[in-house]
């Protein structure tokens, strides 16, 4: 597929362990990290320009300050390229991103014939060193680019009082109402509406409606 036709397809992650962070000599750095996706933690590659690291490393608080000196200081000396900071070995734990809206996409395809770079056990790729599960599908290689973050909107909902509402039904409408409000957090930083309801999981129009219902109904 020529890169002219290739339209990404955004994905919303809400939490984010940064294990490594690679330099090299662009203006893109690339983090080894764990993130939930199909309702389990698995290991991906995600790329980011240094404006959008710093936005990381601000949302991440104290910890993030503390990288943020520790990353200045091996910039303003000579270092290889590429050059690793492996965050949890040099700082005891992930540095976390968590309450933030993280839109990402997959910018590639990646075949099997990625392996071939590990051959050697000293160049495995981190998620089997750390004894991730790896992925079994065609696509072993999880790779995405980060498209935007913003702080994720907290959704308190008031206790209800329509008895219509059976409570076999309050956790799946709760979680549509949520649904709807991450389409309309995404319209409001820029999405159109195609990639709003895209990035939300609201693609498909009985969903969309079923999901504004919802969000009504626990105003």
């Amino acid at each position: 597929m020529d890169a002219s036709e290739y339209t990404p397809y955004y994905l919303q992650i809400n939490e984010l362990y940064i294990d490594t962070v690679v330099i090299d000599d662009t203006e893109f750095i690339t983090l080894w990290c764990f993130t939930m996706l199909d309702d389990e933690y698995k290991f991906i590659y995600l790329g980011c320009d240094f404006t959008q690291f710093n936005q990381i490393l601000i949302g991440a608080g104290d910890k993030g300050k503390e990288i943020a000196l520790h990353i200045a200081s091996v910039l303003n000396q000579p270092y290889d390229i590429p050059t690793l900071i492996p965050v949890k070995e040099q700082f005891g734990d992930y540095l976390e991103l968590t309450g933030y809206d993280i839109i990402v996409y997959e910018p590639l395809s990646v075949d099997d014939d990625f392996e071939d770079e590990y051959d050697d056990d000293d160049d495995l790729p981190l998620d089997k060193l750390l004894g991730a599960q790896t992925d079994q599908t065609s696509k072993k290689y999880l790779i995405y680019q980060l498209d935007k973050l913003y702080p994720s909107k907290v959704f308190e909902p008031e206790q209800l009082s329509k008895e219509a509402l059976t409570e076999c039904f309050e956790d799946d409408s709760l979680e549509l109402a949520q649904l709807y409000y991450d389409y309309l957090n995404a319209a409001e930083n820029g999405y159109n509406e195609c990639e709003a309801r895209q990035v939300a999981g609201l693609e498909r129009e009985l969903f969309f409606r079923m999901a504004r219902k919802a969000a009504d109904l626990w105003k």
